[in-house]
C-alpha cells in the first residue's frame, strides 16, 4: 500500500513492544544464557555445535574465544574460524554460514540505510541477487516467530511506503525504524556490538585532510591529500577486493578505489555529510518531488578519450538496475525508487526505467515516489558514469570488453586511472593521477597500494614508513599515546600519537556512521542459541579490554548520530526510559 505521508501502512501483526535492551546491558549473563539453552531441550547430554566465521582480525579472534569459553557453560561448542574480507562475503551469501561477524558503514545517512539490513525480504540472497541486508537468512524456513517476520515485513514497508519530505511521514519511519531495531532484540537476529570511528595516522611529509564521518570510502584521495613532500607517489595500503566494476562493488576495500577512478552525478566532498554537485552542475525537482533534471558538467573526459554525455549516464544507470552483474540493484530499485517495471520473473524491464538522456547534457530521472535522499544516494560509487555500451551486459548492447575484463581493468573518468592490479594477498594495485581530469586533480603522480590481508602486517609496513597513511591495530594501540589538541566542527579530534618505534605521527578520530555486529544464519542457527550469545556478550568489558576504548558500545544497528530522536533517544532506548 502505497502511504502518502498523512497516515501510517497497515499492519495486521501486534505491535512489538521492548522495553529496553532485554540481555543485560554491559552485563555478562551466563545464568540466563543456560536457562534459555535448558528451556529449549538442551543440556549436558545435548550440546550445540555452532560454527562462527569471522573477518581476519586479531580483535575478533579476541573476542570470539572469550564468547566460546562463556558458551560452554551454556551448552554451546563454538568452532572458530576466519576469512579474508571477500571471501567472507562470498561464504555468507551462499548462505554457507551460521555465525559470522562484519560490518555496516552507511551508504547514505539516513536510518533506513541500516534498517534494510534486518528487512526479512532482504536478508535471503539465494533467492534475491539484488539483496543488499545482513546474510540473516530470515526467510520462512528461519528459526524465529512469524508474527515477529512479519511485523519487520511491515515496518520496512511503513519506511518505503511514506518516503516525502514531511514531518508526519519522517514520523513514521522514524517509528518503524525503532520498532525493528526491537525486532531484532527480540529474535536476537543481529547483534550490534561496537559502533565504529574513522582513526588516521600519517606521517609530517603528507599533506593531510582526514575523510569525516562518511569513512575513507567516499572520499577521493585527490581532496583528502594536498601534497607529499619528497616523493611523487602516495604508497598505501589495502585489503582484498574482487571487483572494480561499481556496480558490483560490495566493500570498502574496492569502494575507495571506485571513488578515485570513477565520478557520480554528486558527491560526499571528502567523506563528510555534505552532498555537493560532482558531473552535475545544477538540477531541478519536478512540482511532485519525482523527476530530477540534471545539467551536466561540458567538457569531461573518459579515461579511454571518450567525452562524457548524459547517454553514458542513462546506459550506466540503466545498467546497475537490469544487469545480472550487478549486486547492487537495490540502490536504485527499491532504495532511491527509480521507476521502473518488473517482468514475471522479477526483472527490471530495461525500457520501462526512469532514467533519459533528453540531450547530449541533460539527464532526466524519476522516482516512483518521493525520496528525501536521492542526491545522497546518487553520490553512491555504483551510480558512478561508465562510457556507454562498454560492456554488453544488458540488453542493446553488443560491449567492447567482457565484464570479467571491464572488473578488472576498469574505465572511468574520475581523478585517477588504472593501472594495474595483482589480485589477492600480497599483491599490488596501482593507480596514476590522471591528467585530464575535469577537476581539481592531484598534486602527485599516482597511489600504489600493497594489498595484505594481516592485521600485522599492514602495520609493520605503516611503522616502516612504506606506507604515508596508515593506523596502529589494537593489540599494540596505546592510549595514552595519543594527544587530542583539537576537535573540529565535524567532531574530528585531531592531535599526535606516540609509535612504538619512537616516532610521532599526526592523528584524527572521528564518529563514523558505521556497526560492526555479529549476525546468524537464522535457517541454521536456534533462536535460543543466538539469545545465549546476546545474554554472554558484555559490550563495556570488550571495549575496555580488548579494543582499549577505542570504540563505543552498540545496541542498536542504527549510529546514534542518525537514530531517530539523535543520541539521547538512542540512549533511553536502549535503558528503557
Amino acid at each position: 500500500m502505497d502511504g502518502d505521508g498523512g497516515g501510517e501502512t497497515d499492519t495486521d501483526s501486534e505491535t512489538i513492544t521492548i522495553n529496553g535492551y532485554p540481555y543485560g546491558v554491559n552485563e555478562t549473563m551466563i545464568g540466563e544464557a543456560q536457562a534459555v539453552m535448558e528451556e529449549a531441550g538442551y543440556g549436558d547430554d545435548e550440546r550445540f555445535e555452532l560454527d562462527w566465521l569471522q573477518y581476519t582480525s586479531p580483535t575478533w579472534s579476541e573476542m570470539g574465544s572469550t564468547i566460546a569459553s562463556r558458551l560452554e557453560s551454556a551448552y554451546i561448542d563454538m568452532n572458530q574460524s576466519e576469512a579474508a574480507f571477500s571471501p567472507l562475503l562470498e561464504t555468507t551469501r551462499n548462505g554457507n554460514h551460521m555465525a559470522y561477524t562484519l560490518g555496516w558503514i552507511a551508504d547514505y545517512p539516513g536510518p533506513q540505510n541500516f534498517i534494510q539490513l534486518l528487512d526479512p525480504d532482504n536478508t535471503v540472497y539465494v533467492e534475491n541477487e539484488n539483496a543488499n541486508g545482513a546474510r540473516l537468512f530470515w526467510s520462512e524456513d528461519a528459526n524465529a516467530d512469524e508474527e515477529v517476520r512479519q511485523f519487520m515485513t511491515e515496518q520496512f514497508d511503513r519506511i518505503e511506503n511514506n518516503p516525502q519530505d514531511t514531518e508526519e511521514a519522517a514520523q513514521i519511519r522514524g517509528e518503524a525504524a525503532v520498532n525493528m531495531e526491537e525486532g531484532m532484540w527480540q529474535e536476537a537476529a543481529l547483534l550490534p556490538l561496537y559502533q565504529s570511528v574513522g582513526e588516521d595516522m600519517w606521517y609530517d611529509y603528507v599533506d593531510f585532510n582526514p575523510p569525516g564521518p562518511m569513512g575513507s570510502s567516499r572520499a577521493k584521495a585527490n581532496n583528502s591529500v594536498a601534497g607529499i613532500e619528497g616523493k611523487d607517489r602516495l604508497s598505501a595500503t589495502s585489503s582484498t577486493f574482487s571487483s572494480l566494476d561499481p556496480i558490483a562493488s560490495g566493500n570498502t576495500a574496492s569502494g575507495g578505489k571506485i571513488m578515485d577512478m570513477f565520478d557520480a552525478l554528486t558527491n560526499y566532498r571528502n567523506g563528510t555529510t555534505e552532498v555537493e554537485n560532482l558531473l552535475a552542475t545544477e538540477y531541478e525537482l519536478s512540482e511532485d518531488f519525482r523527476t530530477y533534471t540534471f545539467t551536466l558538467k561540458e567538457g569531461v573526459t573518459f579515461h579511454d578519450g571518450s567525452d562524457l554525455t548524459a547517454a553514458d549516464f542513462e546506459y550506466s544507470i540503466k545498467r546497475l538496475m537490469a544487469s545480472s552483474n550487478s549486486t547492487n540493484a537495490r540502490f536504485p530499485v527499491s532504495v532511491m525508487g527509480i521507476e521502473h517495471e518488473t517482468d514475471g520473473d522479477g526483472n527490471v524491464v530495461l525500457d520501462s526505467i526512469g532514467v533519459e538522456a533528453t540531450d547530449d547534457y541533460t539527464l532526466e530521472i524519476t522516482t516512483g515516489d518521493p525520496f528525501g535522499f536521492s542526491l545522497s544516494v546518487l553520490a553512491y560509487g555504483a551510480f558512478s558514469a561508465v562510457p556507454e555500451g562498454i560492456v554488453g551486459d544488458i540488453e542493446g548492447y553488443d560491449g567492447e570488453m567482457e565484464w570479467e575484463e571491464f572488473s578488472q581493468n576498469p574505465v572511468g573518468c574520475g581523478p585517477f586511472e588504472f593501472v594495474n592490479w595483482e589480485s589477492g594477498n600480497g599483491g599490488e594495485f596501482v593507480m596514476d593521477t590522471f591528467d585530464d581530469y575535469h577537476g581539481e586533480g592531484a598534486s602527485f603522480d599516482g597511489i600504489d597500494y600493497a594489498i595484505l590481508s594481516e592485521t600485522q602486517a599492514t602495520y609493520n609496513r605503516f611503522l616502516n614508513q612504506n606506507a604515508d597513511v596508515g593506523g596502529v591495530p589494537t593489540s599494540q594501540y596505546q592510549a595514552d599515546s595519543v594527544s587530542v589538541e583539537e576537535t573540529d566542527d565535524i567532531g574530528r579530534e585531531l592531535g599526535t600519537y606516540d609509535l612504538e618505534n619512537g616516532e610521532t605521527v599526526n592523528y584524527t578520530k572521528v564518529p563514523e556512521l558505521g556497526t560492526f555486529y555479529i549476525g546468524f544464519n537464522m535457517e541454521e542457527t536456534p533462536k535460543a542459541v543466538r539469545q545465549a550469545m546476546a545474554y554472554v556478550i558484555n559490550r563495556q568489558e570488550f571495549m575496555t579490554n580488548v579494543f582499549k576504548d577505542r570504540y563505543e558500545p552498540a545496541f542498536h544497528l542504527t549510529p546514534p548520530q542518525i537514530f531517530p530522536g539523535g543520541v539521547e533517544a538512542y540512549d533511553q532506548h536502549v535503558q528503557g526510559q
